[in-house]
């Protein structure tokens, strides 16, 4: 029977291994691996030598710039994420750098987690923007785990994220919606006018084809390839879109694309309209607005207009009616709810009785 034991500020186990040789080996360091955690791998490796199979303790750990590729991978081949981009990009940009390249997954504490934290900010890096980055990282350690490849606790985990308050988003004013239609060149406004009339994101607009629409039906098809949760998504066309996407016909020139940049060409990725985009707010004064408010504002006033949750949540693609909530306005539903009453049946049988017993007194 093995034993684990802290040996300085490291869990250690001695087991035997196939041929009945005393072996010693260090699991992971105390506080990112639990004592608990040290008996149950404990537990597994002799479970394997009874079995006579490879211990996967013996398996190299693997640096951040080698696992890395295979989670770019992952996400580009298996997945098809279109997110293996962005990720790709969190990664080399800020992750690798300040972790380093050489740097085995089980080197990384919490305490590193941290520290990036507070090097990213005195960069100016918003919270949620670290958040961001963190979770990439999350993501790649979970699927380190999950491939035999990390033990112990993830560290970003238990560093936690900011998660900044994102439930006030910024909605456009139709003032403001006038006056930034109004500084768009002549790519940047029919996308804009999309976005706002479809609540759709700004990868599913720019990523767009013909093949998706359906005229006579009057639907935008969102194949689930191309959407945030990997799910089919259905779309109707408003008289503003059909008129939009007639006119983008006409000035396509037989492109597969909806949606072409001033040289002609189909979007390489989203940050191709950011440049643009900044420059129309700057042109119109509108501030604090991202690309992404769009959706929002799209949201609010589909929820404005009395739509129904229901259907604003299908045409959003959420997979939960908490989250298309947060565009309702719960007070003025309570109200709503309240004043129902008042107009019941039930409550002008109380005032008749109330009036009856007036007479009597």
């Amino acid at each position: 029977m093995g034993t684990v034991y802290k040996r300085g500020n490291t869990w250690t186990m001695d087991y035997k291994d196939q041929n009945g040789n005393d072996r010693q080996k260090a699991i992971g360091k105390v506080g990112v691996i639990t004592k608990t955690m040290a008996r149950e791998i404990l537990r597994k490796k002799e479970q394997q030598v009874k079995l006579g199979q490879y211990d996967m303790l013996d398996a190299d750990i693997p640096t951040l710039d080698d696992f890395t590729k295979q989670y770019i991978a992952y996400k580009r081949d298996t997945e098809k994420k279109p997110s293996w981009k962005s990720d790709e990009q969190h990664l080399r940009l800020h992750l690798i750098p300040f972790f380093g390249r050489n740097r085995k997954l089980s080197d990384i504490q919490p305490q590193d987690i941290d520290d990036y934290k507070s090097s990213r900010l005195k960069e100016n890096a918003a919270p949620a923007t670290v958040d961001r980055e963190l979770a990439v990282l999350r993501h790649l350690i979970n699927l380190a785990e999950r491939w035999n490849k990390f033990f112990g606790k993830n560290p970003v985990s238990i560093a936690g994220l900011f998660h900044p308050n994102n439930q006030k988003e910024r909605t456009l004013a139709p003032e403001e919606e006038k006056r930034l239609l109004d500084s768009c060149n002549e790519y940047l406004r029919p996308i804009i006018l999309f976005a706002l009339h479809t609540a759709m994101r700004k990868s599913e607009i720019l990523t767009l084809k013909w093949t998706n629409i359906d005229l006579e039906t009057g639907i935008i098809t969102l194949e689930h390839t191309n959407t945030k949760s990997k799910k089919l998504r259905r779309i109707p066309i408003n008289t503003v879109v059909r008129k939009l996407l007639l006119e983008q016909k006409l000035k396509g020139k037989g492109s597969d694309f909806i949606f072409l940049s001033s040289k002609g060409i189909p979007y390489k990725k989203e940050d191709s309209l950011r440049q643009p985009f900044l420059g129309a707010l700057r042109r119109a004064g509108v501030q604090g607005l991202r690309f992404h408010d769009l959706r929002h504002t799209a949201a609010t006033r589909m929820i404005e207009s009395g739509a129904s949750i229901v259907a604003v949540s299908k045409i959003l693609g959420h997979a939960d009616l908490k989250t298309t909530m947060r565009y309702a306005h719960p007070e003025e539903s309570l109200k709503d709810a309240v004043e129902l009453l008042t107009k019941s049946n039930f409550s002008d049988s109380l005032t008749d009785k109330s009036t009856d017993i007036g007479n009597l007194s």
